[in-house]
């Protein structure tokens, strides 16, 4: 797993932050969204992401694995959640 490249990802306000995962995450494997092969549900339920930081409130760090890629989001200062991607994918194209 040395190879592998980070990508952070600030959330759009307007969406909902399972939804900008999945973007992150397509982002990151250079794929379009719709055309991508994972399936957030099979990793992670989506309506408890979204309710985790939908205050923006809480300070806190949610880490998972999914589609070849570490998972981080972060709450900024304000509360804000910032995506991390580490993609551990080996062959991008």
């Amino acid at each position: 797993m040395g190879d592998s490249r980070e990508f952070y990802y600030e959330p759009d306000e307007d969406e909902e932050l399972s939804t900008e995962v999945v973007t992150a995450v397509a982002e990151a494997h250079d794929e379009d969204v719709l055309e991508q092969r994972w399936v957030i549900s099979e990793d992670i339920n989506a309506d408890a992401l979204d309710g985790l930081f939908q205050e923006n409130n809480l300070k806190m760090t949610l880490q998972f694995e999914a589609d070849t890629t570490t998972a981080t989001i972060i709450a900024d200062r304000d509360g804000s959640p910032v995506i991390k991607i580490e993609s551990h994918r080996q062959d991008r194209s």
